[in-house]
């Protein structure tokens, strides 16, 4: 694999896991690797065999493609680009259960922003 492909399954991987809301623990689990080696390979500090690709994909019912091309990666607006980037920025550098943290604090500040804001964006 090209050095430049762990990146973007390291980025894949983070994004299409909060697509799914599914915690570190759960993904692991489903695809049957640690919870430690999932958070090492969002944070692109280890790098992945082609059947631990396959079986992310399959736990996220995801093509393995999908993990590999950085196209497949969902478009939205350069404001919220420039925001996602900070956030993985601030994540690849937690703990599992640190991100876990987090990221419930920014699912019940977004859900209580949106309740005041009455939908708005």
């Amino acid at each position: 694999m090209d050095k430049n492909i762990y990146a973007t399954v390291a980025n894949q991987l983070l994004l299409r896991r909060l697509q799914a809301r599914l915690t570190i623990e759960g993904l692991a689990a489903a695809a049957g690797i640690s919870t430690s080696f999932l958070s090492y390979l969002e944070k692109n500090k280890k790098k992945p065999s082609l059947a631990t690709i396959a079986k992310l994909a399959a736990a996220l019912k995801i093509p393995v493609s999908d993990l590999c091309n950085e196209k497949t990666i969902p478009r939205i607006t350069a404001e919220k680009q420039k925001a996602l980037n900070r956030l993985l920025k601030l994540l690849r550098n937690q703990s599992p259960e640190n991100t876990e943290i987090i990221l419930a604090t920014a699912e019940t500040l977004s859900r209580r922003l949106l309740a005041k804001t009455g939908g708005r964006k």
